[in-house]
Formats: C-alpha cells, structure tokens, sequence
C-alpha cells in the first residue's frame, strides 16, 4: 500500500523533473506545431500535375524515398510526408536525448545526485518518476505536431483548375476538347481530401521512435558519471545505425544492414498508404502482411517499445546495483 509520504515524494520528484525540462519542452512544442501547420500550408504550393511530372524523372531514385512516389501524387500522402522530415526527428532526437542521458549521469555531473538519495527516496522512485516525465513529454510532443498538422489541415485552402470536358483520340494519344470553355478554378478545404485521423498510426510510430531513444540514453546514462559521454555515446550508436540503414538501402548486397537497423522500424509514411477507403484499421493489424518486409504494420513500433522496454529495464538494475562516484 502507497504512503502518503511516498506520494509526497513522488510528486517532488515529478515538479523538479518538470522544472527541469520545462524550458526544453515549451521551445520544441513551439518549433513542432509550428512546422506542421507550415508544412501542411507548403502542400499547397504545389500544383498536383505539375509535383507528379517532376517526380517521373526520379522514379530511379525511388528507392531511397520512404515510400512508393504513387503515394506522393495525394495530398494525404503529401501531409504525411511530415512525420518523416528531419526537423520532426530532430526535435524527438533532441528531447530523447537531453533527457534521457539527464537521469543518472546528469545529476552526478551536477553533483546532486548523492543529495536527493540522501533523502527517503529509492532508486527506483528516483528512475520512475524521471521516466513519467520524459514519457509524458514525448507523448505530449507527439500531440502537438498532430495538433500543427490538424490546423493545417483545416485551415488551408486547395486550388484546382478543372480543364473542360475532351475525348481521347484512339491510336493518335491526342486529346481534343468538347467545348470552348476555359479551364475551371475550383477552390475547397484540404479536408475535403485529407482525413487528419489517417495519421493516428504514424503519431504512435514517431511515439515508438523516441521511447527506444530515451530507453537507450537512460542505459548509457545509468553506467556513467559524465552526461557528454553519455550523449556522446547514444549519438555514436544513432549514426552507426543511420549509415547501416542508408547503406542497406542504396545497394542490395547490403541490404542485410538495413534490417538490423531500428530506423528500419520506422515506418509513419507507410502507416499512411496503408489508409485505403477510410479503413483506419490497416495500420494496427498483426495479422495483415505488408508488400515490403516481413511482419505485420503493428510488430514495428510495438518491436520498438519493446527495445526501449528492455534499455529501461537494464537501467533500472544497473543503477540500483552501482556504487554512485561521490561528487567532484
């Protein structure tokens, strides 16, 4: 049965990791929800006819992009391209990161670690109540790029230009029109064409991303006393995994790389195509088969939490088996 002096502890806890991560939080809100209303706005600018010719002549480069270019041709697509841009992973990264390897190395760095244990405060209580806020944030994080994405949606305006009615001439591939009129301008809403739920299963992929990067910042964090090294030691196995990744998918003799790589979990613009006739299930099945790769759309990110699971289990037995340094 919970104390009520634990729950007290608890709650300075949670206050303290919050103070601490506060300022953080609020810029990269900002920055996400910002780039996703802009992003969402950018869609517009470009002519639909116009976006499919250009990439016609990069279908050869096809295989280095997310996703099938067919998918692309929507705006649905389009807007989904969004959880993939680098200013999206960038901010994950960087909230993942900074707090993550802040739990153990950090507070030693600081040199109050040896301080808060000094208090009634478990080990345990300690790393859980760091998580719920890291946790927290990220999920928090992921809401608000949606939220962008979603007021983008309903706040942009689509234009059209409807060419008059023509029939095509058999054998000649020549279109002759029926009539004289010029072409028609039609303005709507982009949610008339995009559906905001359709990228429910990408917020929980980019969810997934950074709760195995703040499990693995927590595990190195656990084993050291210094927070640069800790970083440091996250962003070596971050690149490694992005090269083994790029590698995998640039030549098939190495496509074995792109396999053992957690960015090949990764998979949000999929999730996207995956939506067909409004059917929102397709991306949360475990039983439905993909085109590419052998397991269903769910096993990627619930693989990742899996991971991350297990970097917070580690961390959680080797920081409460270690001997702390004492402070510097």
């Amino acid at each position: 049965m919970m104390r009520a002096s634990d729950i007290g502890v608890d709650r300075m806890l949670i206050r303290k990791f919050i103070g601490q991560s506060s300022l953080l939080f609020i810029a990269l809100a900002i920055a996400l929800f910002a780039f996703g209303w802009v992003r969402v706005w950018v869609v517009k600018l470009l002519n639909m006819g116009q976006f499919q010719t250009i990439l016609e002549q990069f279908r050869d480069y096809e295989k280095f992009a997310p996703i099938e270019f067919d998918a692309l041709f929507t705006y649905s697509g389009r807007v989904g391209m969004t959880f993939d841009e680098p200013i999206v992973i960038l901010c994950t990264v960087v909230w993942c990161i900074a707090r993550g390897s802040d739990v153990v190395s950090g507070e030693l760095g600081r040199g109050t670690l040896e301080m808060l244990l000094g208090q009634p405060i478990s080990r345990l209580r300690f790393m859980l109540s760091h998580a719920v806020v890291s946790i927290g944030g990220l999920i928090a994080l992921c809401l608000v790029l949606w939220a962008g994405v979603g007021v983008g949606v309903q706040t942009t305006m689509l234009k059209e230009t409807v060419p008059p009615p023509s029939v095509r001439v058999p054998f000649l591939n020549m279109e002759l029109p029926l009539t004289n009129d010029p072409p028609v301008e039609r303005t709507f809403p982009m949610s008339e064409q995009v559906d905001v739920l359709t990228y429910t299963a990408s917020v929980f992929h980019l969810f997934a991303f950074g709760f195995f990067l703040l499990g693995l910042s927590a595990c190195f964090s656990s084993m050291d006393r210094y927070r640069w090294r800790t970083i440091g030691a996250v962003m070596t196995v971050y690149v490694i995994q992005l090269i083994m990744y790029g590698l995998g998918k640039a030549a098939e003799s190495l496509s074995f790389l792109q396999a053992m790589s957690f960015f090949n979990c990764y998979k949000p613009q999929k999730m996207t195509s995956l939506v067909r006739d409004g059917d929102l299930w397709s991306p949360w099945s475990l039983s439905m088969t993909m085109e590419e790769g052998l397991l269903p759309p769910l096993a990627y990110p619930l693989l990742l939490l899996t991971l991350g699971a297990v970097f917070y289990a580690i961390a959680l037995v080797v920081f409460d088996r270690r001997d702390l340094p004492a402070p510097l």
